[in-house]
């Protein structure tokens, strides 16, 4: 009987041993044997933990684990593949921002677990191993928690927005091969080709979605929500989140092509459900250097002091949620000419201000308007002075518009100079 049972025994091992390995699955990726290579070698080397090596010889039923030749193919689960850490790298900075409190430059490189942050006004164009962008706006926090890259090129990584916004264009993959998520406090959404925005208000995270498909898995919601182009969800953590449709591109009205004043305002056009607007100001079409961001002032959008130069403006309505819709970029260029007169100074004094510029030698007098907008149609002041100041009547706090022009001998008067902003309080 015991030499019946050995010799089934030896059978089942003689076709298990001989029988021809299954073909590579979809989660599978083909090692190629080297001259020299052990299985043990290549389980350290590529594997994420050394023992993987009997995993590999079982999965490819390898009748002897010390026996591998040269060109042989091992199959082998990408999961077992061995991770490495990634980095983002830095490819634009605008103002302040820094990486564990160290301050950033183009090209440095950001490791996982480190703290990312912008101030006011600053914000941070970064790269991720996959070609994918991720844009930082201003007085934004995120923590790289995950950024792994496996052997065969599959990247995994998980950001976290704990302030602010990131606007991010995920590079499209292969299912499985390059999979972020982006987690607020109240929501994460996992990201595959798709261009989307992610942002942590207090307690409220918010999503949306400009292109491609994102899944939102937010407390108090008992099921994932697919999030498709032109639509976004608000995650509070204590209402089940919705989907939400976002609204229109805006309404930009007709614009000169250029603008030869330094302080450029318009009003945005109706768009049914637009609150106000929000977006971003850059030198050039792609966004990829020297973010501003913009805050309109409910429909009114205002640019001031823009250098001479060539600019294009991104925005977006925000709806009653608070969601951001859909954006619409324009271009425009500024050329203002050179200023003959600079303002110096504002002076407070009881119900009198006292406005002062720079003077010019050849000048007899000049001729000054105050107005609280710069076409100067509803003026305020319009008188003349032989000093390079006036005195006027204090007006109601606010923001307001002077502008001074030459008296020369005889009479002649020369042309306005560019207008001048100053706040009264």
């Amino acid at each position: 009987m015991k030499n019946v049972l050995l010799g089934v025994v030896a059978l089942f091992w003689m076709q298990f041993a001989w029988g021809e390995a299954p073909l590579p699955g979809p989660d599978d990726v083909i090692i190629e044997v080297h001259t020299g290579d052990t299985l043990g070698d290549l389980a350290r080397e590529q594997m994420d933990v050394p023992s993987r090596w009997r995993d590999v010889a079982n999965y490819n039923l390898l009748p002897d684990p010390n026996l591998i030749e040269p060109g042989q193919q091992l199959r082998v689960k990408r999961a077992w593949l061995k991770s490495q850490p990634g980095s983002l790298k830095v490819e634009a900075v605008t103002g302040d921002a820094t990486a564990n409190g160290k301050a950033l430059k183009a090209g440095d490189l950001i490791p996982a677990g480190a703290r990312v942050l912008t101030t006011q006004g600053g914000a941070l164009r970064l790269r991720m191993p996959d070609t994918s962008l991720v844009n930082m706006l201003e007085q934004t926090e995120l923590k790289v928690e995950k950024l792994e890259q496996r052997a065969d090129g599959v990247l995994s990584s998980l950001l976290r927005v704990v302030t602010g916004q990131i606007d991010a264009f995920k590079a499209k993959h292969a299912l499985g091969m390059a999979d972020l998520s982006v987690a607020g406090r109240n929501a994460t959404i996992g990201i595959r080709g798709t261009h989307f925005r992610v942002r942590q208000d207090g307690v409220v995270t918010f999503t949306e979605v400009e292109e491609g498909t994102v899944a939102f898995d937010a407390t108090q919601t008992p099921v994932v929500l697919a999030l498709n182009a032109r639509e976004g969800s608000v995650a509070n953590g204590r209402d089940a989140a919705q989907v939400i449709p976002l609204l229109s591109e805006p309404v930009y009205p007709e614009l000169p092509a250029v603008f030869d004043t330094p302080y450029i305002e318009w009003m945005m056009g109706e768009l049914e459900g637009a609150q106000r607007y929000v977006g971003e100001l850059s030198q050039n079409e792609e966004f990829s250097a020297q973010l501003v961001s913009v805050r309109s002032d409910g429909k009114t959008i205002r640019l001031n002091e823009l250098p001479n130069g060539r600019y294009w403006l991104k925005l977006r309505a925000v709806d009653s949620h608070g969601l951001q819709g859909m954006e619409g970029k324009i271009g425009f260029e500024v050329n203002v000419p050179p200023r003959q007169f600079a303002m110096t100074k504002v002076y407070v004094s009881g119900k009198q201000l006292q406005l002062r510029w720079v003077g010019r030698k050849q000048s007899v007098s000049y001729q000054v308007q105050v107005a609280p907008s710069q076409n100067f149609q509803h003026l305020l002041l319009d008188a003349k002075t032989a000093e390079n100041w006036i005195d006027m009547p204090r007006p109601q706090s606010g923001r307001y518009f002077l502008r001074v022009r030459q008296i020369f001998a005889g009479g002649q008067v020369g042309a306005w100079d560019v207008p001048m902003m100053f706040d009264a309080p």
